[in-house]
């Protein structure tokens, strides 16, 4: 389970090919698929051994629906604002041209006081809800 979990979703987790590099927390675009990577990607970088049990080498453990805290570079003023991701990259953003919805932030209701679906722009995490698609 990824680190950045907000609220687990309530479908299991999928073992699908992702890019190299790719570690648990990291929202991934595999085909048809969106989510947030539970494991790392199972590969051997620098002699250190990365990956999930089960998952074959190129595969990580991705989990296709929850609320992530995840980096989003534009600020963020409304709650249920839609965030989308780049095929190129995998990385997110609030530009729908050419990318793929992945979902929309939410806030977390701690003692009354709603957080984590608004920030300003530049580095910085909101919590993300994934769309199913």
């Amino acid at each position: 389970m990824s680190k950045n979990l907000v609220f687990r979703g309530e479908s299991p987790a999928l073992s699908l090919p992702v890019p190299a590099g790719t570690r648990s927390g990291d929202p991934v675009k595999v085909g048809g698929h969106i989510g947030v990577c539970d494991t790392d990607r199972t590969e051997v970088v620098d002699g250190k051994q990365y990956g999930g049990v089960g998952n074959p080498a190129g595969y990580a453990s991705v989990a296709p629906d929850g609320v992530y805290a995840l980096e989003v570079p534009e600020e963020i003023t409304t709650v249920g604002t839609a965030v989308y991701i780049v095929a190129a990259d995998n990385s997110l953003t609030t530009t729908a041209t050419s990318n793929t919805l992945f979902g929309h932030t939410t806030p977390v209701i701690d003692k009354g006081v709603a957080s984590g679906a608004t920030k300003a722009a530049g580095a910085g995490t909101v919590n993300v809800k994934l769309v199913r698609i």
